[in-house]
Parts: structure tokens; C-alpha cells; sequence
């Protein structure tokens, strides 16, 4: 009973005073929330750009040796779906990292509130470019592909 009526008075006094808080205040979970939504939109989009590069090189190796106007047929729709995929994952992210950039300006008028976050930020950064990396090897096999199969074309 006794450490109930403690408890209350504590979370009363904390209340009272909001500096002396914790930093999980509105800001802070704001922040924390975009850095979920960013990271969720960066799996997504990396999930859906490695796939498609990864359809791209593999039809664009099948299609060595035929003609080149069938070979353009076979590739045409996977360089479409690829190019649509990026805008709309670059747009996807774009708006995420304007809607976290806008709230760790508020973040920061929190006390305490940097403090807390930096282990989460610096995660989700090594996060995002592992991830990054990992589409830009993809979209980098995708690219020689296209090009051997060019070179294809010229023997």
C-alpha cells in the first residue's frame, strides 16, 4: 500500500513539473514513430527494388542470343516496373524523411529528448544504408546485365 501511495506521488509530481519527465513526451514518440514508418518503408521498398532488378538481370541474361527488338520486348516491362517501383519508393521515403525531420525539430525542445533518441537514430541510420547498399548491388548487377546484353547484340 505504502509504495502505491509513493508511485502516485511520484507520477502527481511529475505531472505537476513536465520538465522533470521523462522525454517520452508527444515529440519523442512522434519521432519514434517515424523511425518505424521510415525503416518499414525502406524494407518494403528494398524488398520490391532487389526483386525487380533481380527479374530484370535474370530476363535480360535469358534473352541473350535472340533478336534485339525481341530482346527489348522481353526487358521493356521489367525496366516499366522497375522505374515505377523507384519513383514511388523515393517518394515513399522522401515524404517519411520530411515528416522525421520536421518532428526532430520539435524533438529537440524536449529535455532529454536527444539523449534518448540518438541510440535509435543511429540505428535506424546503419539500417537504411545496409539496406540502400543492398539495392544499389542489385541495381548495379541489373545494369551489367542490360549492358552484356547490348554487347550481345553488337558480335
Amino acid at each position: 500500500m505504502k509504495k502505491i501511495v509513493i508511485a502516485a506521488l511520484a507520477a502527481g509530481g511529475l505531472a505537476a513539473f513536465p520538465a522533470l519527465a521523462p522525454a517520452d513526451s508527444a515529440p519523442v514518440g512522434a519521432v519514434k514513430a517515424d523511425l518505424a514508418k521510415l525503416q518499414a518503408d525502406m524494407s518494403s521498398a528494398r524488398a520490391a527494388l532487389v526483386g525487380d532488378a533481380e527479374k530484370l538481370a535474370a530476363d535480360a541474361t535469358a534473352a541473350k542470343g535472340t533478336a534485339p527488338k525481341a530482346a527489348r520486348a522481353a526487358v521493356k516491362p521489367d525496366v516499366q516496373k522497375l522505374h515505377s517501383d523507384l519513383v514511388a519508393a523515393r517518394a515513399a521515403l522522401k515524404a517519411d524523411h520530411a515528416q522525421l525531420k520536421s518532428d526532430l525539430a520539435a524533438a529537440k525542445q524536449v529535455k532529454g529528448a536527444a539523449k534518448e533518441l540518438r541510440p535509435m537514430l543511429k540505428s535506424a541510420r546503419a539500417t537504411v544504408r545496409q539496406e540502400r547498399s543492398e539495392i544499389r548491388a542489385e541495381l548495379a548487377k541489373a545494369r551489367q546485365a542490360l549492358r552484356d546484353l547490348r554487347a550481345s547484340f553488337q558480335k
